[in-house]
């Protein structure tokens, strides 16, 4: 079943899945379905938007699991509990696919056609991709670990969205549990070199703690990327089970100073943030300085902490749209600036 990929017009919600079939009609569409829309947009998968009988716009995003069955119940219950009558609650859209009055399951394909892997990079599951030649760029996003857990079915952060709607294409670079970060690096970066050979004509690798680490790591090592986003950089643990300080520190230093001009940098660093063995900021922003890295340093953000604060939509809110404008374009904006 062909479905129709969800447009960035308001009109995208009452389009039907092209399948030569009638199909229900949709509600008319208030101004604030409109704005709410817009924000649904700009938010990362797995997503889910649900419109009541009235017209208006219930969503979730950032719902980790193998698929967005989560998304999909959390919305259709915040739209049922608002309205008390969830039959007329109708989910119009899944992740990036629009599938007005079909059954979601059978319409939005686990894996996008035409998007193999590439090396270790796995296209994002349940969403679709426009390939090589007619994406605007590859975002990779490389998840953190949770101990003892596997990570792989965590859910990018919601800011990605900001990309993915200028039309990038989503993959991930999944690592079930902690390994050689070195080793992790080396394959990131062989991977980009792949999907630039590809066709892509815009990379960006963007990541959380070990995700953001090894993004950093990857460029470190030659990967040909336009900019990397690195959202509370880890990879050593927690401090307080640190046997060695030091390690952390001159392991970021390493990375940090083997960095070449060319790639775009945003460094996010947060308040209380039970990872950060501390300096790094005053590293990065020494080594910049005499390495010529065009970088944007997001460090300690008020109203943000811990090290999990860039997975709010909040910091989405706030930061998503100076850190896509720096990525794309170089400018350098409050509050990023």
């Amino acid at each position: 079943m062909k479905v129709t990929i969800v447009a960035v017009a308001m009109f995208a919600l009452a389009a039907s899945a092209t399948t030569g079939r009638a199909q229900p009609a949709s509600p008319s569409l208030n101004a604030e379905a409109a704005r709410s829309f817009t924000d649904f947009q700009n938010t990362g998968p797995h997503r889910a938007f649900v419109v009541g009988p009235d017209g208006k716009p219930n969503w979730w995003a950032g719902a980790s699991g193998p698929d967005p069955g989560g998304a999909v119940t959390s919305a259709l219950k915040r739209c049922g509990e608002r309205v008390k009558q969830a039959p007329g609650c109708t989910l119009h859209v899944v992740n990036n696919y629009t599938v007005t009055g079909q059954d979601w399951r059978a319409a939005v394909p686990a894996r996008a056609a035409n998007a193999p892997d590439i090396g270790r990079l796995r296209p994002e599951p349940y969403w679709s991709m426009r390939g090589p030649q007619l994406a605007t760029g590859l975002i990779v996003w490389s998840h953190g670990y949770m101990a003892g857990k596997n990570s792989t079915e965590s859910a990018p952060q919601s800011w990605i969205g900001r990309f993915t709607r200028l039309g990038y294409d989503l993959y991930r670079f999944d690592r079930e549990w902690i390994a050689d970060w070195a080793s992790d690096a080396t394959s990131l970066a062989d991977a980009v070199r792949k999907a630039r050979a590809m066709g892509y004509r815009r990379i960006v690798l963007a990541g959380q703690s070990a995700g953001a680490w090894v993004s950093l790591a990857a460029l470190q090592r030659g990967a040909p990327v336009d900019g990397v986003i690195s959202i509370a950089a880890a990879h050593h643990g927690e401090v307080i089970k640190m046997r060695d300080h030091t390690r952390a520190r001159s392991d970021w230093q390493h990375v940090i100073e083997g960095l070449k001009p060319g790639a775009k940098v945003v460094l996010v660093n947060f308040a209380d943030d039970s990872y950060d063995v501390g300096g790094r900021i005053g590293d990065a922003r020494s080594i910049f300085a005499k390495s010529g890295i065009d970088a944007v340093i997001i460090d300690s953000p008020a109203g943000f902490t811990g090290h999990g604060a860039g997975s709010t939509t909040a910091f989405a809110r706030k930061f998503g749209p100076c850190v896509q404008s720096f990525i794309e374009n170089g400018a350098k904006q409050a509050p990023c600036s």
